[in-house]
């Protein structure tokens, strides 16, 4: 489509004005996730004491049993602000987690029920993570706020001191247990399925979804055949691109996963599905038969990289893993309308909540919170040599190799970023003095996009190097910003666009 025809794309963005306002009211109104109780009270630092058996602390704290789920017996006493509680029946202890089960702070899962116990305050289960890859001990509580904060359903968290046969283990934070005392609090009931889906669960194929280790069943497990989800993913696959809106939305709950995506692709949440195929749930809601995304392990965001890449740059139009299968984000993106809300709720939460008049509070006020607690944790040095000035300056600056941003820097790059690579998230204070730009630049496809303030710009043209004009293809996406493709076949490089007399250089990487 070429610059001028104009009234073909107006007719289009009205079309998709349409799709975008009816996802919008159905997002309307509703109350996803429960509020702070008893348990989840993030603005204070609960103190949870444990006693067991000196030789179960040891067999829990040994290299040698790192793989092992065995539960050891436990008392449990909890107290906060509005609690001094200690458990008649003794709790199951284990370790939990992945490679941090190999660190010399253990994660652990509680749970009330292994050994006679009944649930406490209506949970059955609880999570205390240690966070060893994060000196600040937040990452994760931010960002499933985040979550909740654009009504995802997502886990509660709460910081807590942990006491083990009297010694002080330091910080930890615990998570919500997903599982179905979460879906009640959230759906209201927990009729359907819920999988795990761990490391490979890419959602290419529907044999996959057989694979316990990727797909780990839940609840009602003895009445799962796995016959829904080995159709939603046949379906995600194989729905004709013209059908797939109206069809996939009968099926999934695409507004929602817009959502998700925005908050996972702004706060660098590479650990999930879109970038390393890792760390969701799916709910297969019985009633409304749709698949519902949920995402957990949040602690490897706002900075934090283990596979060498820059998360605070990273395009957020490209923010999927390139050349590898994620139809679940992919698909969905390649909708113009999906991707306009997909911006639309980069904008939102880049007014709400990423910002550095929302954020520094939020650092300030964990910091203060937790700043005893941590200069006290004998076991805060063991995790990578971080020392206590390490988590005061963590909030502002980069720490080890691999904490490549403080959560301030973090947030001031991601934030200048993400306005030059989707200009739809700027403000409209920002848009009055917006200057011409070229973006992404450099680029990693045959694709640019200009973004302008002039009135009437002239049709663009593109050079190469050595002067040659090239026939490029030209789209309006809104009226200050338009869409260049290369030919097709052209040469990585640097090239010339001229706008009005303007010349600007790009790069082709």
């Amino acid at each position: 489509m070429k610059i001028g025809e104009v009234g073909v794309v107006r007719k289009m963005r009205s079309l998709c004005t349409g799709v975008l306002l009816l996802l919008a009211l159905g997002a309307a109104g509703q109350n996803t996730n429960p509020g702070v109780d008893d348990i989840f009270r993030p603005d204070e630092l609960a103190v949870v004491y444990l006693t067991m058996d000196p030789a179960d602390l040891v067999f829990l704290q040994d290299p040698a049993n790192a793989e092992s789920d065995e539960y050891k017996r436990a008392t449990f006493r909890m107290v906060n602000s509005l609690m001094d509680t200690t458990l008649a029946k003794d709790v199951g202890v284990r370790l939990r987690g992945n490679t941090s089960r190999y660190a010399e702070k253990k994660s652990f899962k509680i749970d009330f029920r292994e050994f006679g116990g009944k649930k406490f305050f209506e949970y059955k289960k609880f999570n205390f993570k240690a966070n060893v890859n994060d000196p600040s001990l937040i990452r994760e509580a931010l960002t499933l706020a985040t979550y909740r904060e654009m009504e995802i359903p997502a886990a509660r968290t709460h910081h807590l001191r942990l006491y083990i046969n009297g010694d002080y283990m330091g910080v930890y934070l615990n998570v919500e247990q997903v599982d179905d005392v979460f879906l009640n609090m959230r759906y209201g009931h927990e009729e359907g399925f819920l999988y795990k889906c761990s490391y490979g669960a890419n959602l290419q194929s529907s044999s996959q979804v057989f694979d316990e280790a990727r797909f780990e069943s839940e609840i009602n497990t003895s009445s799962d055949t796995r016959a829904e989800l080995s159709q939603f993913v046949q379906k995600l696959n194989n729905i004709a691109t013209s059908a797939f809106p109206e069809e996939f939305e009968k099926i999934f709950h695409v507004d929602r996963y817009l959502r998700q995506l925005a908050v996972e692709s702004l706060l660098g949440h590479w650990d999930g599905y879109s970038y390393n195929q890792n760390n969701f749930y799916l709910f297969y809601n019985g009633e409304t038969q749709k698949v519902e995304y949920i995402p957990y392990d949040a602690d490897n965001t706002w900075g934090i990289d283990w596979v060498g890449q820059d998360w605070a740059v990273r395009d957020l139009n490209n923010w999927s893993y390139p050349g590898q299968p994620r139809p679940l984000t992919k698909r969905i993106l390649a909708i113009p309308a999906y991707r306009a809300q997909y911006e639309l709720y980069l904008k939102q939460l880049m007014e709400t909540s990423f910002n550095e008049a929302t954020a520094l509070p939020q650092f300030a006020a964990y910091q203060s919170m937790l700043d005893v607690a941590v200069m006290n944790d004998p076991y805060f040095s063991l995790m990578f040599g971080f020392t206590y000035n390490d988590f005061t300056y963590s909030f502002n600056l980069k720490m080890s190799n691999h904490v490549k941003y403080g959560l301030k820097q973090y947030l001031d790059v991601r934030s200048e970023y993400a306005k030059t690579q989707v200009p739809r998230i700027v403000t409209a204070s920002e848009e009055a003095v917006m200057a011409d730009v070229v973006y992404p630049n450099p680029s990693a496809g045959p694709v640019m996009y200009f973004r302008t303030n002039m009135l009437s710009p002239q049709p663009p043209a593109v050079y190469s190097t050595t002067g040659q004009q090239l026939n490029i293809n030209v789209q309006e996406v809104d009226d200050h910003q338009i869409e260049i493709t290369l030919p097709q076949e052209s040469p990585r490089g640097l090239y010339l666009l001229k706008v009005n007399e303007k010349v600007f250089k790009w790069v082709y990487r």
